[in-house]
């Protein structure tokens, strides 16, 4: 009796091929393997640091306390996300939250001193994948987000693409790019929860690329992975959508999709502090310790819907990965080249 409930069950949720993302991922995969170690500073990423950047920023003596080593350890010849400029801002904002972390510790009279920094030397060299989960939902192109679950230690709350961790035990050792497309599988298979027996194969994500990493506020090094599922979805906000998707509910608290088009068209932005506090110790003794410069950030909407709470958008480092794929390739592959911005490659 059971087999056969779970024989109907998986007649009526079983998705269809999602053909339009079939058809469009060659491109897509071309797209993500075009870009090389130059094109950090080439014309292909201009105008993004005019975007973020208000008023005059001083620049010159901030890129001299980033050492050009440090900078290639984050070039790979992949999609950027961040310009030179940003990345340099990052590593010193990155550095800065360190050191001032050291000083409480020693403050403190800590009598683990030795191992706390041991510790935080460790994490910050430990490596991290995301999933950017492209998808079509009923025929339209969209995006996967999770909302993390409220009750954990870091980013409660926040809207996030599914990720994690490097384990050596459990991703293998492999080359750096199979290694952390299996983690990138892994934590989503974890969060989501997805349900094979609801699917025609076992294989819901084809990967189609990943963009050069970028540094968490932690100074992990963070890669996004470009995924594509392989049938067109429900809306999330059915039944049938949650029952593909029941997710875990220590990790994450809501599973919903938005269509590419309106991320474009709905993308803001807003004061970004990874950015803005390298500014402001910058110009300490010559604005009396005030933020002369605000850099802004991009920032996405949520539309409306039953589960939605009040905050809730799309921010930070979610918000940083996402604006150059949808500028450089998501839009110009389904939304045409004028669709929220310059989507030129």
């Amino acid at each position: 009796m059971r087999a056969a409930q779970q024989s109907t069950s998986r007649l009526v949720l079983q998705p269809s091929t999602s053909l339009l993302l079939q058809n469009a991922a060659p491109r897509i995969a071309s797209i993500l393997s075009s870009f090389t170690n130059d094109d950090t500073t080439s014309s292909r990423h201009e105008g993004t640091e005019q975007l973020l950047v208000e008023d005059d920023v001083p620049t010159s003596s901030l890129a001299a306390k980033v050492k050009e080593e440090e900078l290639r350890q984050w070039q790979t010849p992949h999609l950027p996300i961040l310009t030179n400029l940003q990345l340099k801002m990052s590593l010193i904002e990155i550095e800065r939250r360190r050191k001032l972390k050291q000083q409480t510790i020693q403050q403190q009279h800590d009598r683990s001193t030795k191992q706390s920094t041991s510790t935080t030397s460790s994490y910050k060299n430990q490596e991290a994948a995301i999933l950017i989960p492209l998808c079509t939902v009923q025929g339209t192109p969209s995006i996967l987000f999770t909302r993390r679950s409220a009750t954990l230690s870091n980013h409660a709350s926040q809207i996030s693409f599914p990720g994690g961790y490097f384990d050596e035990q459990l991703d293998g050792i492999g080359d750096d790019g199979d290694r952390l497309v299996n983690t990138a599988l892994r934590e989503t298979q974890e969060e989501l929860c997805y349900n094979t027996d609801l699917l025609p194969t076992s294989s819901l994500i084809t990967i189609l690329g990943r963009t050069q990493p970028v540094p968490s506020m932690q100074g992990k090094k963070v890669t996004p992975i470009i995924g594509m599922c392989n049938y067109d979805l429900p809306q999330h906000s059915t039944a049938e959508f949650e029952r593909i998707f029941p997710g875990n509910p220590d990790e994450v608290d809501w599973i919903f999709t938005i269509p590419i088009r309106e991320l474009m068209e709905g993308e803001t932005s807003e004061p970004l502090e990874r950015w803005s506090t390298s500014y402001s110790h910058h110009d300490e003794g010559k604005n009396n310790g005030k933020k002369r410069n605000v850099v802004m950030g991009p920032a996405f909407h949520i539309p409306e819907c039953s589960k939605k709470r009040e905050g809730d958008k799309i921010w930070g480092l979610t918000a940083i990965v996402l604006r150059p794929l949808l500028r450089k390739v998501f839009g110009p592959v389904f939304c045409g080249e004028g669709v929220g911005g310059n989507a030129k490659l």
